[in-house]
């Protein structure tokens, strides 16, 4: 049983996950500055799926999602087929991607294998404890996370100019559209990970990363520019090196960039958290990681070898995440509001 602390710590980790390399620079480059506004009407489009996951929470109790979808037998099957794909594509993405920012970055001259290798044997060695080994590192990595992300954030708003965010509502209505979608699609899908574990309310945690994404979206405009920005593939790692405090402290933009390491690491953490979840229980250990390596090779063989392959899921991949939500969560929680409310009535 993870504690209110520990959930807290896990969902404000997965609501920024997907952002890096992916969520800033698609939006940007389809509403410019209106991608400010776009993240404030998503923010509270998105509260509304995370009402429905915490509905489900609920209505779950102390059974596992595993469970539940044994309950629900044929149609159980296909959501079990389903949210596995899901999270294994979760995995391969995430691999690829922090493979893609490393390179770009930081280890420019390592091979892409070498980078993820020893994310993909963290991941299993970290699996064998179940949620609660994740769900510990996610607490003692927040505070961390949370005061690198201020840090950053008050540090860049001396370079903020509001001139380079107006004016605003000059983005066609179908592209803000697809900008709010984005959003949402980006920031409430990796909740669904959260049914690993029991009763965990995800409203304040959602609240709080949409805010850091929010802000460091205002500043990425404010700082760069709508243009300059739209250009970039990582605008929230570079605007980090404008930071200098005390005009002589300065490039400190790789430790601060931890926290998005951080966020990448939950978010890879609970997609094999998932993905062990689904499995069943004879040799789900061996399968697991047999899985977790397939994942590995697939990312840097397949994915992160060939860009026209990275740029292909840099596009649909909100699209897909999207279709796996809008299945899957609603058929839980109806499902599972059917069987409260037959409970109710026989007591």
């Amino acid at each position: 049983m993870t504690s209110k602390l520990e959930n807290f710590s896990v969902h404000y980790f997965l609501t920024r996950s997907l952002f890096l390399g992916i969520g800033f620079s698609l939006i940007i480059g389809l509403s410019k500055q209106d991608s400010i506004l776009a993240f404030l009407l998503g923010s509270l489009i998105g509260l509304f799926f995370i009402f429905l996951i915490n509905k489900i929470q609920k209505y779950k109790g102390e059974k596992t999602l595993s469970d539940v979808l044994k309950e629900m037998k044929g149609l159980g099957v296909i959501l079990r087929i389903i949210l596995f794909i899901y999270a294994f594509t979760l995995l391969c993405e995430g691999l690829t991607f922090i493979q893609l920012f490393a390179a770009s970055f930081f280890l420019i001259k390592t091979p892409i294998w070498f980078i993820s290798l020893p994310l993909a044997l963290l991941l299993i060695r970290i699996s064998k404890n179940g949620p609660i080994t994740t769900f510990r590192v996610a607490t003692c990595l927040f505070p961390i996370s949370v005061l690198l992300t201020l840090l950053s954030l008050g540090a860049l708003c001396g370079y903020a100019s509001l001139e380079n965010i107006s004016p605003l509502f000059v983005t066609p209505t179908f592209d803000f559209i697809k900008s709010v979608f984005y959003y949402t699609t980006l920031s409430v899908s990796p909740s669904i990970l959260l049914l690993v574990t029991n009763k965990s309310n995800s409203t304040a945690s959602y609240l709080l990363g949409s805010f850091t994404l929010t802000f460091k979206m205002f500043l990425i405009i404010a700082i760069v520019g709508p243009i300059l920005a739209s250009i970039y593939r990582f605008p929230e790692y570079i605007i980090l090196k404008e930071i200098k405090i005390l005009d002589f402290i300065e490039k400190i933009e790789n430790i601060v960039a931890l926290s998005w390491i951080f966020d990448v690491f939950i978010y890879l953490s609970m997609s094999s958290l998932m993905m062990k979840e689904l499995l069943f229980k004879k040799g789900k250990n061996i399968v697991h990681a047999l899985f977790i390596i397939l994942s590995f090779f697939v990312s840097f063989m397949f994915i992160g070898k060939y860009y026209t392959n990275e740029l292909m899921i840099y596009y649909i991949f909100p699209i897909c995440t999207s279709v796996v939500f809008l299945i899957t969560i609603p058929t839980l929680f109806g499902y599972l509001l059917y069987r409260y409310k037959k409970n109710s009535s026989k007591k």
